[in-house]
């Protein structure tokens, strides 16, 4: 039982792009050192201020990242599904995190210290090589999405949201008016009214906490730039 549950880590860790750069006997290594939480709906993985001393990856659920503000408006920076991170750049400085990591759909993450990931990546030089370009994205991905906030219309936004996260996660979506206002930084109304358009378009169909997206490959001629969940 026990190969079994090591054997389905190994598997988890390989969906990272960056992790699958090692070689088998590295990720086996770094297997050993982990291990495997399970979170229900609603529970929080950590939250803003807890320090960041363990590596988390997600197996199974979704995971949203965000951060509220003193006036009540919330960020959100991730939306994490099987094979996504949560902090691997935060092993890598002394800070406590910036963000909280609610579930919003049941969930198992694998954990791994960061005193045992650090050094591990620093062995591993094509997975360094990996997690350095991923550094370059994110900082991108947070340029051009401050870019959108400030040039695009909140109609513009969804349809990049809705373009992006579709080609990651697939045409359903489990977003719920709320969330895609976090999402473009907008109010729920608003999300709301952009959304009845949307469907009322024939580009997406609405149902309670999902969206689906019905004509991809016009939603993606509507979408003016890429969105980018860093």
């Amino acid at each position: 039982m026990k190969d079994v549950a090591f054997r389905k880590i190994i598997e988890t860790l390989r969906e990272d792009s960056n992790l699958n750069r090692a070689t088998s006997s590295a990720l086996a290594e770094l297997a050993q050192n982990a291990s495997r939480l399970h979170f229900d709906k609603g529970e929080h993985i950590f939250t803003i201020g807890d320090d960041a001393d363990q590596y988390y990856f997600v197996e199974s659920g979704r995971v949203v990242m965000s951060r509220e503000s003193a006036t009540g408006k919330v960020f959100t920076y991730r939306i994490a599904v099987r094979g996504t991170p949560l902090n691997a750049v935060t092993c890598f400085r002394t800070r406590a995190h910036l963000f909280s990591a609610r579930v919003v759909e049941k969930a198992s993450v694998i954990v791994i210290p960061c005193l045992v990931f650090k050094p591990w990546v620093l062995n591993n030089p094509d997975v360094a090589a990996g997690i350095l370009s991923t550094i370059g994205d994110l900082l991108d991905g947070a340029y051009t999405r401050i870019l959108d906030m400030i040039d695009e219309s909140v109609e513009n936004r969804i349809l990049n949201a809705l373009s992006m996260l579709s080609s990651r996660i697939g045409p359903d979506l489990p977003l719920t008016n709320n969330d895609v206002a976090e999402l473009v930084g907008t109010s729920r109304e608003t999300a709301a009214r952009v959304i009845s358009r949307l469907q009322d378009g024939g580009l997406i169909s609405k149902s309670r906490g999902a969206i689906r997206i019905t004509d991809k490959p016009r939603l993606d001629d509507l979408s003016t730039s890429p969105f980018f969940i860093v």
